[in-house]
């Protein structure tokens, strides 16, 4: 069953709820879009949960998949590796059931700071019913931190920024897109890494997901490197260090919008590029200079699922 025909047997898979703002903290930033996430299992295998695999996504391919509870262990690919830095807490994976990408990161950050929920106990705090499909960065944020738990949530990311993180004992959850092969967006919480790429628990793929470098920074661009950093606060200053200018929202926007504009220049048909920036702009506040970056990015042509998981340019262009 392709994706397509997933939406046909489902019509109401489209359907997002309202956009809505969360109150946060002193670093609060507008509620993310909704997100669509499905499962899929290869016709011919039978699911497991192998805990010593570990997927190379460079090439994988979502065709011939469909819609089930797991992925089937057929196709991950055993590689050893040396890590330089993991962190010491239980991952604690498990593959998600029907929309709960979200939920299950949430859990196995949890897991890896010492705290034990279960998938649908976080799935009931985080989604409000079966149909809420989407659960935002923001709602995870505020999830962690009934646990007393801290975050940070921001974008730029890059693959030296979650080493350091990592460094200091944090585990750091990504925004991205699932595979290199499809635009369906996922999040994935990294636990490892090496000097030529990063581990992550991965409620889709596996528990032992290692995306080299090239592979990482193509996944997270439609995301503009989003990622949150979740740490007790006995770690706030380690995580300050290792953050640098990034601990500050708006010196991480300024950054992102330096990111964007070296792309737009680089490559001026770049619709994600034009994206971030109207993402930097709407949430430093300039919503008119967003609007029309966003709509240069539109007009250019974004990925077919774009919008099921990312919709602030309707907060631009409606203001």
């Amino acid at each position: 069953m392709s994706v397509g025909e997933v939406l046909e047997t489902h019509p109401d898979a489209l359907r997002s709820k309202p956009y809505k703002r969360t109150s946060r903290a002193k670093n609060c930033t507008p509620q993310h879009p909704p997100t669509l996430e499905f499962i899929f299992i290869k016709k011919s295998c039978k699911p497991s949960s192998p805990r010593h695999a570990t997927l190379e996504l460079e090439g994988f391919d979502l065709k011939n998949y469909s819609v089930g509870l797991v992925l089937c262990s057929s196709i991950l690919l055993s590689s050893a590796f040396a890590q330089d830095v993991r962190l010491t807490g239980n991952l604690g994976h498990e593959y998600q059931r029907l929309n709960n990408c979200g939920p299950v990161t949430a859990k196995m950050a949890l897991s890896l700071l010492g705290f034990r929920v279960t998938q649908p106990q976080a799935a009931a705090a985080l989604r409000e019913n079966n149909l809420d499909r989407n659960v935002s960065v923001n709602e995870v944020a505020l999830y962690l931190e009934r646990f007393g738990l801290k975050t940070v949530h921001r974008w730029a990311g890059n693959p030296a920024l979650v080493r350091k993180l990592l460094a200091v004992g944090v585990p750091v959850m990504l925004r991205q897109q699932m595979t290199v092969n499809d635009d369906i967006g996922h999040y994935r919480v990294a636990f490892a890494a090496d000097s030529s790429g990063i581990t992550f628990g991965d409620s889709y793929l596996g528990p032992n997901v290692r995306l080299v470098d090239r592979t990482l920074e193509r996944l997270w661009k439609p995301y503009g490197g989003e990622f949150l950093v979740v740490y007790r606060s006995n770690q706030e200053n380690a995580v300050r260090k290792a953050m640098g200018q990034d601990w500050n929202f708006y010196q991480n926007q300024a950054r992102l919008e330096g990111l964007s504009r070296a792309q737009i220049a680089n490559n001026p048909n770049d619709a994600l590029a034009w994206w971030s920036l109207g993402r930097s702009r709407l949430l430093r506040g300039s919503a008119k200079t967003a609007a029309a970056a966003f709509l240069k990015a539109d007009q250019l042509g974004l990925p077919a699922k774009h919008y099921w998981y990312q919709q602030e340019a309707l907060s631009a262009w409606n203001r």
